[in-house]
């Protein structure tokens, strides 16, 4: 999901659209075109039983690019410069929003802007979960329930974490709409997703009173409030300010079942993630259960009418999680994201998954960065290091820059992103969460697509962004991460 959001540099400066603007749906992968040094020309492309061109099986093994990877264990940034990194990506063009620099008081015409741009969706809404038409009439009752016309000229900033993953809404609504029949993986009103212990700025509530608008470090929209607990400015950003005591290392990890605590029984929690330790004595029992085996951690939970409170959740020792964040070495980027491989492609996180631009951002996240939450704005980050493309740079010249290409570089055309895993006989190779792979058979020379509807292992330079340019010839950014 190409997710766009600018970040908030000055109290009054405007927060940005929502996280999915001007998302271009890329169904486009992989054409043929000139290779690099000892590489293949494109009629001798392989296409492998699985519908993918100039791949092999052992490809699927983190341990095979390793193995390629020059220093895999090097570290690439200490924690320092991580730190550093962090802290950039909430300053200006970082591509995400310091809830702190939000004022205390909210004006309506700010608040309506922000619900207005929330309500944008690049994703036509033409018919619903029966398949019936939307009208423009059904649309208007959900507008309506975003009740613009009842905001105050002025109101004060509310705070909370969220409790749960919990979907970002562009309309106070579960209803699901689409573009048409055949695209129903893209939802028009996801806007993205919030994971247990995300902070917001409440803003404004819903005529029906069953969903709060909120600003996220991501951008606005809409979230159920039975997913927000709500406590002050103080007690929320404390929470967000915790050292890990636990980050997830998995593609997704869930806290140990426990009946007497059923808000933080069995709650997912996405790779990246970073909880602070409970303060509990060695052996002392957590939710009916000893903590001896497992990690005690702190989680927000609703209190009493939705107020925010915290408790002691457990995760087990052998769930995959790290007391920190990972070191950044290229092993352990390849390592992280291939724990994805195979996983659906969930527009805006939908399908309990995630997208291309979620791929990318919770990789780095089990590192300690924070990356814009899509593609176009990890592409042009003032906290990452790019080397940008225009039409001016010839085809020969994206080449060079690509065969220069680190792994964990982040390859980004417009509404997609990709990153680099190695290279094999000087081609570029990328794990990617795509809907298709479009290339140019080898055999007939005509446009041949395979759907992959997951997180894949792809070469790059044969990639197709549309029926006529190569996704090398698309290429607005090469993202050095690692780069300080």
């Amino acid at each position: 999901m190409d997710r766009l959001a600018s970040p908030s540099s000055t109290s009054t400066r405007r927060v940005g659209t929502p996280t999915w603007r001007r998302r271009a749906i890329s169904l486009a992968m992989m054409g043929a075109t000139a290779c690099l040094g000892a590489c293949a020309a494109p009629s001798a492309l392989a296409v492998s039983p699985s519908g993918v061109p100039a791949f092999s099986e052992d490809m699927l093994s983190p341990e095979y690019w390793i193995r390629r990877a020059p220093s895999p264990d090097a570290v690439l940034l200490d924690a320092d410069q991580v730190a550093a990194k962090r802290l950039r990506a909430s300053g200006p063009e970082g591509g995400l929003v310091d809830l702190k620099r939000i004022p205390a008081t909210l004006t309506r015409a700010q608040v309506a802007g922000w619900v207005r741009d929330a309500g944008r969706t690049p994703i036509q809404a033409a018919i619903d979960e029966q398949g019936r038409p939307v009208t423009e009439a059904v649309l208007d009752g959900l507008r309506q329930n975003a009740a613009e016309e009842h905001l105050p000229e002025s109101s004060p900033a509310r705070y909370g974490l969220s409790v749960r993953r919990t979907p970002l809404r562009a309309l106070p609504s579960d209803r699901q709409f689409f573009a048409s029949e055949d695209l129903r993986d893209y939802e028009s009103l996801q806007a993205g997703v919030l994971f247990p212990g995300e902070p917001v700025v409440i803003a404004h509530e819903s005529a029906d009173q069953q969903w709060l608008f909120v600003l996220t470090t991501q951008a606005p929209a809409w979230v159920r409030r039975g997913d927000i607990a709500e406590g002050t400015a103080d007690a929320v950003f404390s929470y967000v300010a915790k050292a890990p005591g636990r980050v997830v290392t998995g593609d997704q990890v869930r806290t140990v079942f426990t009946p007497e605590a059923p808000e933080v029984s069995e709650l997912e929690l996405d790779m990246g993630i970073a909880l602070p330790r409970a303060d509990v004595a060695p052996g002392e029992p957590v939710n009916g259960a000893s903590s001896y085996a497992s990690w005690p951690v702190l989680l927000p939970v609703r209190g009493q009418e939705g107020a925010l409170a915290f408790k002691s959740a457990l995760l087990r020792r052998t769930a995959d999680t790290a007391p920190g964040y990972l070191p950044l070495t290229r092993a352990n980027i390849l390592r992280q994201a291939f724990k994805f491989l195979g996983e659906r492609y969930g527009w805006g996180h939908q399908f309990n998954a995630r997208d291309c631009s979620g791929l990318s951002s919770e990789v780095y996240r089990a590192m300690g960065l924070f990356l814009p939450p899509n593609s176009g704005m990890q592409g042009r980050s003032a906290a990452l290091n790019h080397r940008l493309f225009t039409a001016q740079d010839s085809h020969a010249e994206r080449l060079r820059a690509l065969a220069r290409a680190d792994v964990g570089d982040l390859v980004v055309v417009p509404g997609h992103v990709l990153m680099i895993i190695g290279h094999v006989n000087g081609e570029p190779y990328v794990i990617q969460d795509v809907p298709y792979a479009v290339f140019k058979d080898p055999a007939t020379q005509q446009l041949r697509k395979t759907k992959l509807n997951q997180v894949s292992v792809t070469p790059l330079l044969p990639l197709y962004a549309d029926d006529t340019t190569l996704y090398v010839d698309a290429m607005t950014s090469l993202v050095h991460v690692t780069r300080p």
